[in-house]
C-alpha cells in the first residue's frame, strides 16, 4: 500500500538521523536542539498513529546521551512508556536510566522519572519499581510524593501482592492524615478509594482531619473528601450539626460538583433524623435552584435529575416553587422533558390546576416530543390528583386539537385513567366514541382504543361496529393490537351477545390462524374456555372490575431508595442503580468485570427484583389454566354440555377441527419425580454474584438446539425464552451478549430444601447449541436439575 511505503521511508530516514545524532561531534547546544527537533517529529508520528516501536533501541541510545535537557527527557520518557509493553525485553535496558533519574537533585526530574517508571506496565519489571516508589513516598518534595502515591495505584493494578508485602499501603494511610501537602493527601485518598480500603479508615479523627483541611484542597479533591464523609455515621445529633455547620458555606460554592457533594453529605447524615432531614431539604432548595438557572445546560440537567429524585421522595417541599420548573423557550428538549417530570412529581391539590394549565400550552408546541410529554404529564397528574376539577376535561380537550400524535397520546392516557378510576369512565367514553379507528395509526394508541371499547362497550352504542374494521384487517395489525382485540371482542360479546356474535367468530378464526404464538395460543384458550363453559369463560376473561392502584411502569419506592443511596452519581441521571448499567469492580480494585466473570460485548440486562416476567396477557392465561386445573381438568374436552355453547357461538365452520378432543398422552416410563422449585425465589444480583464466585461447578453439559428453539431464544429481545423458563420457576437474573452468541444467568430454589441453583447458559447460534454450567448447594439437586433443564432446552 502507498501509505505503508511512505511509513517505511520515514522510519528509515529517522533511523539514519538518530544514528547520526548519537555519534554527533558538533557543539552540545546544536546536538541537543537537533535531538529535540527529531524527537518532536517522532512524537508527532506517534500521535497520528504511525508505529515507531521498531526504533526503540535507536531512540534509547540517542536520548540517553547528553540527556540533561528536561524537555528532551520528557519526550524520551513518553516514547519509552508508550512502547514498553511491545518491547518488554528491551525495556529492561531503560530501568537503570529511570532509577538513576529518580535520585536526581531536581525534584521535577525525579518525579518525571518515577511517573514514567510506573507507567511501563511490564509485569516482570514490578520488582524494580517498588523500591523507587517507597523512597518517593518519603521524599522531601511534595511533587515527588504526589507522583509516588499515584505510582502505588499503578503498581497495585499490576501486582497487588507486591504492594501489600512492601507495606506501601500502610505508608499511604499514614500520609493521608499526616502529610503537610493537601494535594498529596488528596492523591492518597484517591488511591485508597480505588483500592477499596478507605472505608476501614473512616472514623471521627479521620473525618475531622479532612474537614479541618477542606478549604486547602482543590475543588475535585473536595468532592472526593465530601463523598467519603457522606458514608460516616456520627455518634449523635450534635455531631451532625457540627459537621453541617462546618460545611454550610460549601452550599454557596461556585463549583456545582462541590455543592452537590455537600448536599449528599447533608441528606445522608440526617436520614435517621426526620425533622432535621426536612429542614435540610428546605435549606438545599435555593442552592439547587441557583445551579439550575445557569446557562450550562449539562450541569442543569444533572441538578434537575437530582431535583426529580428528591421531589419523588418529598414532593411537598417543592410544591410551592413549581413555577421554577416551567420551561423556557431557549432550553434544549432534554431539559424541558425533565422539568415536565418534576412538575408531575410535585403536583398536588394546591397546584395541580395551575401546572395543568401550563402544560396545556406545551401541547401546542412545535416540538412533537415535547407535546407528547406534555399530554403524558397531564394524564399522570390526573391519575395522581383525581379530585381536582378541570384536569380530566383538559385531557379530553386534547382530542379536539386534530393532530394525530396528540390524539394517540391522549387515548393512551385516558385508558390508564379509566383503568385506575372506573367511576370516571362515563365522562370519558363519549369523547372516545367519536373517534374512528382509521384515524389512529400508532399501534399502542389503537390497542388502548380497542381496550376502551371492549371494557366499556356497554356505554358506547357503536362499539361492535367500531371494532369490525379492526377485526377485518386483523392480520395486518401489529401484535399488540391483535392481542388487545381478542379480549376486547370477548368482553363485548358477554355484554352485547347479539351484536358481537359474528365479530367474535371472525376474530377467533383469524387469531387461531395467526403465525404469532401468543396470539394463536390466546385464541385457543378463549375458544376452549367458551367451549367448556361460557359462564366460566366470562368470570375468567371479564373479572369484576376494580381500580388498579399501581402500574408496573411506575418506579417502586425501593428502587428510588437504592438510587438515593447513590446520590450525586450517574445512577440518578440514568434513574437506575449503577449495577444495571456499570460493570462492578472487584474487591482488589482490578478491571471491571461483568456479573460473573465473562465479558459480553453488550451490557447485560438486569431483571428487577420481584418483578413479574410475564406480560399481562400471559398472566391472564396462566390464571385461566390454574383455574381450570383447580376445577379438575387441565385440557378441554368435548362433552355434551359443550355443544350448546358452540351452537350458540355459531363458529364451527370458522374454526374447523379445533374442537376435536386431544389424543391421549403416551405412557411415560416411571422415573424420579420432577424437581419441585419454589415460585418467585428472591435473589438479588449482589447475592447471585457472591454465591456464584464461592460455589464450584456441579454439572456441565452441551445441548443441541432446534431451529425453532434458537428462534425462540432470539425473539422479542430474549423475553419469550426467559418467560418460558419463568413459567417453570427458573428465573432470569441477567441476559445479554452480542449476536450470534448470547449469555444468560438463571436462578432457582428447591422447594423442600431451600437449596439455591445458579445457571450460566451460553447459546451459540452458529453451533446451534447451548453450553450450560450449573452450580448448586448440593450435588443431588444439581443432578436432578441438570436433567430437567436439559429436557427443557431440548423441547424448546
Amino acid at each position: 500500500m502507498p501509505g505503508e511505503g511512505k511509513s517505511r521511508g520515514e522510519l528509515g530516514e529517522i533511523k539514519t538521523q538518530l544514528a547520526a545524532l548519537t555519534g554527533s561531534s558538533g557543539s552540545k547546544g546544536d546536538a541537543v536542539a537537533a535531538k529535540k527537533d527529531l524527537f518532536k517529529k517522532i512524537i508527532n508520528y506517534m500521535t497520528i498513529g504511525i508505529d515507531m516501536s521498531s526504533l526503540f533501541v535507536q531512540v534509547m541510545t540517542c536520548g540517553v546521551s547528553n540527556s540533561e535537557d528536561i524537555v528532551l527527557k520528557k519526550m524520551l520518557y513518553l516514547y519509552l512508556s508508550t512502547y514498553a509493553q511491545s518491547n518488554p525485553d528491551l525495556t529492561l535496558l531503560t530501568i537503570n536510566l529511570l532509577t538513576k533519574d529518580c535520585k536526581d537533585q531536581d525534584p521535577t526530574i525525579r518525579g518525571l522519572a518515577l511517573r514514567s517508571l510506573c507507567s511501563l506496565r511490564v509485569p516482570n519489571l514490578v520488582e524494580y519499581i517498588v523500591s523507587p516508589i517507597s523512597q518517593g513516598l518519603r521524599d522531601g518534595h511534595p511533587y515527588m510524593r504526589r507522583t509516588a502515591v499515584m505510582g502505588v495505584l499503578k503498581v497495585y493494578k499490576q501486582d497487588s501482592s507486591a504492594v501489600k508485602i512492601s507495606g506501601m499501603l500502610d505508608t499511604v494511610r499514614e500520609m493521608t492524615l499526616k502529610d503537610a501537602d493537601a494535594q498529596v493527601v488528596a492523591n492518597c485518598l484517591s488511591v485508597l478509594q480505588q483500592v477499596g480500603v478507605v472505608q476501614s479508615m473512616i472514623s471521627r479523627v479521620f473525618v475531622y482531619a479532612m474537614l479541618n483541611r477542606l478549604k486547602e484542597f482543590s475543588e475535585w479533591a473536595q468532592c472526593q473528601v465530601l463523598d467519603v464523609i457522606s458514608t460516616y455515621r456520627p455518634s449523635g445529633e450534635q455531631e451532625v450539626y457540627d459537621i453541617m455547620n462546618v460545611l454550610d458555606d460549601r452550599l454557596s460554592h461556585s463549583n456545582s460538583a462541590v455543592v452537590m457533594a455537600t448536599v449528599k453529605v447533608f441528606l445522608h447524615l440526617t436520614l435517621s433524623m426526620p425533622a432535621t432531614h426536612q429542614q435540610v431539604l428546605e435549606r438545599i432548595k435555593d442552592p439547587l435552584i441557583t445551579l439550575v438557572s445557569r446557562d450550562h445546560y449539562e450541569t442543569a440537567y444533572a441538578v434537575l435529575a437530582h431535583f426529580h429524585l428528591i421531589a419523588q421522595r418529598a414532593p411537598i417541599i417543592f410544591s410551592q416553587i413549581y413555577t421554577s420548573f416551567y420551561c423556557r423557550m431557549n432550553e434544549p428538549s432534554y431539559i424541558k422533558q425533565l422539568k415536565l417530570e418534576i412538575l408531575t412529581a410535585i403536583a398536588d391539590e394546591t397546584n395541580a390546576y395551575e401546572i395543568a394549565t401550563e402544560l396545556t400550552e406545551y401541547v401546542n408546541d412545535i416540538d412533537e416530543q415535547l407535546a407528547r410529554e406534555a399530554v403524558r404529564a397531564v394524564g399522570t397528574i390526573a391519575l395522581e390528583v383525581q379530585d381536582v376539577a378541570g384536569i380530566v376535561e383538559r385531557l379530553l380537550g386534547f382530542l379536539e386539537i386534530g393532530k394525530d400524535f396528540i390524539t394517540a397520546e391522549t387515548i393512551i392516557q385516558i385508558k390508564d385513567l379509566v383503568r385506575r378510576y372506573p367511576d370516571i369512565a362515563e365522562a370519558c367514553i363519549s369523547s372516545v366514541a367519536s373517534i374512528s379507528p382509521s384515524d389512529i395509526e400508532e399501534p399502542e394508541a389503537k390497542a388502548a382504543f380497542v381496550w376502551i371499547l371492549g371494557e366499556h362497550g356497554q356505554g358506547i352504542q357503536d362499539a361492535p361496529y367500531l371494532l369490525e374494521p379492526v377485526a377485518a384487517n386483523f392480520a395486518a395489525e401489529e401484535v399488540r393490537v391483535r392481542l388487545a382485540l381478542l379480549p376486547a371482542v370477548a368482553k363485548l360479546f358477554f355484554k352485547r351477545p347479539p351484536e358481537s356474535h359474528r365479530l367474535l367468530g371472525i376474530t377467533l378464526a383469524a387469531a387461531a390462524a395467526d403465525t404469532n404464538q401468543d396470539v394463536h395460543d390466546r385464541a385457543l384458550l378463549y375458544y376452549r374456555l367458551l367451549q367448556r363453559d361460557p359462564e366460566l369463560a366470562k368470570r375468567i376473561i371479564q373479572p369484576a372490575s376494580a381500580g388498579i392502584a399501581n402500574f408496573s411502569e411506575e418506579q417502586s419506592a425501593e428502587l428510588r431508595d437504592r438510587i438515593f443511596d447513590e446520590f450525586n452519581s450517574l445512577a440518578v441521571c440514568y434513574k437506575a442503580p449503577s449495577s444495571s448499567f456499570a460493570q462492578a469492580a472487584n474487591e482488589e480494585g482490578g478491571e471491571g468485570e461483568d456479573l460473573v466473570g465473562g465479558s459480553p460485548a453488550r451490557p447485560v440486562k438486569m431483571v428487577d427484583e420481584g418483578s413479574s416476567l410475564l406480560s399481562e396477557h400471559e398472566q391472564e392465561e396462566a390464571a385461566a389454566a390454574e383455574h381450570l386445573q383447580q376445577n379438575g381438568t387441565s385440557t378441554p374436552t368435548t362433552t355434551a354440555t359443550a355443544a350448546p355453547a358452540m351452537d350458540f357461538l355459531g363458529m364451527g365452520d370458522l374454526l374447523g377441527g379445533l374442537s376435536a378432543p386431544a389424543p391421549a398422552a403416551p405412557a411415560v416410563p416411571a422415573g424420579p419425580p420432577p424437581l419441585a422449585l419454589r415460585s418467585q425465589p428472591a435473589l438479588g444480583p449482589p447475592e447471585f454474584q457472591q454465591k456464584w464466585s464461592t460455589l464450584q461447578p456441579s454439572a456441565r453439559f452441551t445441548q443441541q438446539l432446534s431451529a425453532s428453539g434458537l428462534g425462540l431464544i432470539e425473539a422479542n429481545g430474549h423475553k419469550d425464552f426467559c418467560t418460558r423458563l419463568g413459567l417453570a420457576n427458573i428465573m432470569t437474573m441477567a441476559s445479554g451478549g452480542a449476536p450470534p452468541t448470547y449469555r444468560f444467568y438463571f436462578h432457582a430454589q428447591r422447594a423442600e430444601r431451600d437449596t439455591r441453583i445458579l445457571v450460566e447458559t451460553i447459546v451459540s447460534k452458529p453451533a446451534g447449541s447451548a453450553s450450560v454450567t450449573i452450580k448448586a448447594d448440593d450435588q443431588d439437586t444439581a443432578d436432578h436439575f441438570a436433567s430437567q433443564f436439559k429436557e427443557r432446552l431440548a423441547n424448546l
